[in-house]
């Protein structure tokens, strides 16, 4: 039987990178559990090592099972493996296989239904946002399953080169191609009072799939947009969302200040892997800077997985080749805003 990808995504996505297998499939590899059906591990291959992103597409009861099926495959294909941004779980299952582990990322999570921002950054989040609204701003989002018009579009593109000509185009593991699934994904937006066809501000947010909620994926705002039209976008998706009974939204992984939580690792190992932390997170320390002001809860931790325990060079360099050789091809693709006229 031929593996099913997009199905085992839409069946046991259980993080950010899920939605990535289903809109860019030839990306990726695919392993295809022989023990537990529907079960599907896509990989990148970076050299001699199979890198995986978040975890396998399993039935949680089965992850261990099918992690411990798929490193002793690629232990027999003389094959080494990288566990990037990894969960708990997935960690945890090949750390008893023989690999090993340390956190180099946290995932901010938050429940809309719930969300209540308290505290000092709580108050200047609202008072952005009230001086804005008082002026006429305010945020818009865009009907679920319906792809966006073509002026919708039109401002979009506009924002994003400007974005670019600021140069606040970063790295990100993510390609920003937001018309492609379009139907998928949420748009949230802020516009220019005095010119509603310019966009201040704007949210994509894709699908995580197994929890019903959302990834706040993509944040770009115009170099000469107002204060706070950032947190104006963000906290009124995350109302929207709220309103609508969504129980789960996150900011995706972001770099935690040094790595934590070593397992299965020696002093050696510990020490290369920090230096590779030091390159791979420049560029990215101040990424949970803005996740704080919204108060997300909790941050779980996700890890780099190395399999076998001793391939630290290799897996280090393929780990910064995904976050910085890739991510650096992608900035300068982010302008442009790919017309992709698809919305499957």
């Amino acid at each position: 039987m031929r593996p099913d990808p997009e199905g085992a995504a839409r069946l046991h996505g259980r993080t950010v990178f899920a939605f990535d297998v289903v809109e860019a499939p030839q990306r990726y590899q695919l392993f295809a559990s022989s023990a537990v059906p529907d079960a599907v591990v896509p990989y990148r291959s970076v050299g001699r090592v199979d890198a995986v992103l978040g975890e396998p597409l399993a039935p949680l009861e089965h992850l261990d099972a099918v992690t411990r099926e798929f490193l002793a495959d690629r232990r027999a294909r003389g094959r080494r493996v990288l566990g990037f941004c990894a969960t708990e779980r997935f960690a945890s299952a090949a750390v008893a296989c023989g690999a090993g582990a340390i956190a180099f990322t946290a995932e901010p999570e938050l429940d809309p239904l719930s969300w209540e921002p308290l505290g000092r950054s709580a108050k200047k989040l609202r008072a952005y946002v009230r001086r804005l609204r008082r002026r006429g701003v305010e945020a818009v989002a865009l009907p679920a399953g319906a792809p966006p018009e073509p002026e919708f579009r039109r401002a979009a593109e506009a924002l994003a080169a400007a974005w670019r000509c600021a140069a606040r185009a970063r790295a990100y593991l993510f390609e920003l191609d937001p018309w492609r699934r379009a139907r998928e994904k949420r748009y949230f937006a802020v516009a220019d009072p005095k010119d509603p066809d310019a966009l201040w501000s704007l949210l994509v947010a894709h699908p995580v799939y197994a929890f019903e909620g959302w990834h706040l994926c993509h944040l770009i705002r115009h170099p000469d947009a107002p204060k706070g039209v950032t947190e104006l976008v963000v906290a009124s998706a995350i109302e929207t969302l709220g309103d609508e009974g969504v129980r789960y939204a996150t900011f995706g992984p972001v770099a935690v200040p040094r790595p934590v939580d070593p397992r299965g690792l020696g002093p050696v190992a510990r020490l290369a892997l920090r230096a590779g932390f030091r390159l791979a997170s420049r560029g990215h320390a101040r990424a949970a800077q803005f996740p704080r002001k919204i108060q997300p809860g909790p941050w779980p931790l996700r890890y780099m997985v190395v399999y076998p325990r001793g391939a630290v060079a290799g897996a280090g360099l393929a780990m910064l080749r995904l976050a910085h050789a890739r991510g650096e091809a992608t900035a300068r693709q982010v302008p442009a805003l790919k017309r992709t006229g698809s919305d499957r």
